[in-house]
């Protein structure tokens, strides 16, 4: 009677769900199984075939040879880039264009059919005379976009300023037609007394 009751007990304990013993999967498991596969298959392969099995572990160890040295390579010329001065921006070799520069190539573009690229040319015309006015600060490295927001023009020049960026883009990224006819239209805003005098 007394063991009937201890298995009662013991019965209703192990009927707990912290003791329900379930296997449990891990994420892993099919990378474990095919590295499995994989051993077994070399094992089978090397009793098999031993000459075989020789030559793939030598093509393996050449290959790993050729990552290592691969990777020395680009590591020794990337710190060795890295030491030698790209061009100075200021330096001698580097050659800024003035506003009357891009204007003229601006004129030369146009005057060979290349539109957008003229109304490219003309915006750095645009942005050099907004600087010279203390309007915006040039650096080759800023999009037409990042000058719009960083620009110290009146709230009504920089959204005027804003729409010709965005006429930019979509000429020159969205493909919309454009001809001599866009191009006169486009430059007549582009004007920089336009956005001088609203500051």
């Amino acid at each position: 009677m007394q063991q009937d009751s201890l298995r009662a007990v013991l019965d209703s304990v192990f009927a707990a769900p912290d003791y329900v013993w379930v296997e449990r999967t891990s994420p892993l498991a099919f990378l474990t199984r095919w590295l499995e596969g994989v051993a077994r298959w070399l094992q089978a392969t090397r009793e098999a075939h031993p000459l075989g099995f020789q030559l793939l572990l030598g093509a393996l160890v050449i290959l790993l040879v050729l990552i290592v040295v691969h990777a020395l390579w680009i590591l020794f010329h990337t710190i060795r880039g890295s030491g030698t001065p790209g061009p100075q921006l200021n330096g001698p070799t580097a050659v800024r264009r003035d506003r009357a520069w891009y204007r003229r190539e601006a004129d030369r573009l146009a005057g060979e059919g290349r539109f957008v690229e003229a109304m490219q040319a003309d915006f750095l015309a645009l942005v050099l005379a907004l600087e010279t006015a203390g309007l915006l600060r040039f650096h080759p490295a800023k999009t037409p976009a990042e000058y719009g927001r960083e620009s110290r023009l009146s709230p009504s020049a920089r959204e005027e300023f804003r729409e010709l960026v965005r006429a930019l883009y979509g000429y020159a990224f969205a493909c919309w037609p454009c001809g001599l006819e866009e191009f006169e239209g486009w430059r007549s805003r582009a004007e920089p007394e336009r956005y001088a005098r609203a500051n």
